[in-house]
């Protein structure tokens, strides 16, 4: 309570309405982030990173050939250092490999990345796996 000079008016006790709104939204938004967190927690089963790697596009570039790929991590846990192994293939040989490294993939997420190739991808067979990653 304060007083305002000396004519002894004092400052209402009861809190204004605007308090008490700010006071329920703010529950409201503490209750309803408990709740998500609780619900994720049980319901989420944690199964490894599950990846999986598709070409999106195909460009002629000055040295060669841009292969820009994408790499899906449909598991509950993150994936770190995702190899993706490129192979061009023709009916009898190994035309051309090359690797890609995606230094982190969300779970949940994906990740886009790029390979440059010397040989013409539509020469052969482009192969595109997910080889190997790392638990962070």
């Amino acid at each position: 309570m304060t007083r305002t000079g000396s004519s002894k008016q004092l400052e209402a006790i009861r809190p204004n309405w605007i308090e008490w709104l700010t006071g329920l939204v703010a529950t409201l938004l503490v209750l309803a982030m408990m709740g998500w967190i609780l619900f994720e927690a049980a319901t989420s089963s944690d199964r490894p990173p599950e990846l999986a790697a598709r070409i999106v596009a195909i460009d002629q570039v000055a040295p060669g050939w841009r292969v820009m790929v994408e790499v899906d991590n449909r598991g509950d846990q993150a994936a770190a250092a995702v190899e993706v192994k490129a192979t061009l293939e023709n009916s009898a040989d190994v035309l051309e490999e090359a690797t890609l490294t995606f230094d982190y993939v969300a779970a949940g997420s994906s990740a886009r990345g790029g390979l440059m190739l010397m040989n013409n991808p539509s020469d052969g067979l482009l192969k595109i796996v997910p080889s190997s990653f790392t638990e962070p």
